[in-house]
């Protein structure tokens, strides 16, 4: 409990989660039971920023949307623990949040690896098959335009160009070589056995 929360319970902020994923998908009943609960759907910056974690407890950063500087800390002293979703997070100044002795932990929820790469392939696929200017003949429908279009591309024989061959350029590499296309990348720890 902070004494200094109304009525004595602690405050919880969620800054930057514009999909409201967190909103939909977590039951906040039991957490509201116990805590103040405050949901900031877009990103925030600046005085914003710290007005809306100025009584914040803890806070939770979806994704790494809101820069977390030392700045920042220095105006939140009611902080006890920060929180952000996903494995990574570029924006926290960690050695700021450890000399403040504030504990930061992640979750395993956020994009997969599988999912941006099962993305990835849809945008291009889409691009590819230039689905969306199909689409929008079919929904005026123009089942056979009047006017010729240039055919959808194919893949196979193609040459896939990709900047990082971590676990999702790997990924997104391996569905490539599937479709038979040449895959060539580039990654700043690109070894001998990925080439």
């Amino acid at each position: 409990m902070n004494p200094a929360a109304p009525g004595g319970r602690p405050v919880i902020v969620v800054v930057g989660d514009a999909e409201q994923a967190l909103q939909r998908l977590v039951d906040w009943a039991p957490i509201q039971a116990r805590a103040d609960v405050a949901l900031h759907h877009q990103p925030l910056s600046g005085e914003a920023l710290v007005e809306a974690l100025k009584d914040a407890d803890a806070v939770v950063l979806v994704r790494d949307r809101t820069p977390f500087g030392a700045q920042l800390l220095a105006r939140l002293p009611r902080l006890r623990y920060l929180v952000f979703t996903g494995t990574r997070n570029t924006t926290l100044d960690l050695a700021a949040l450890a000399a403040r002795q504030i504990p930061v932990s992640h979750t395993e929820w956020g994009p997969s690896k599988d999912s941006t790469c099962e993305m990835t392939w849809a945008l291009i696929l889409a691009a590819t098959r230039q689905l969306e200017a199909q689409t929008a003949l079919l929904r005026q429908g123009q089942w056979r335009p009047d006017t010729a279009l240039p055919l959808a591309g194919v893949l196979h024989g193609q040459t896939l160009g990709l900047i990082g061959l971590g676990e999702i350029g790997g990924r997104v590499a391996r569905v490539g070589q599937a479709l038979g296309m040449q895959v060539i990348a580039w990654s700043p720890r690109l070894r001998q056995l990925n080439a």
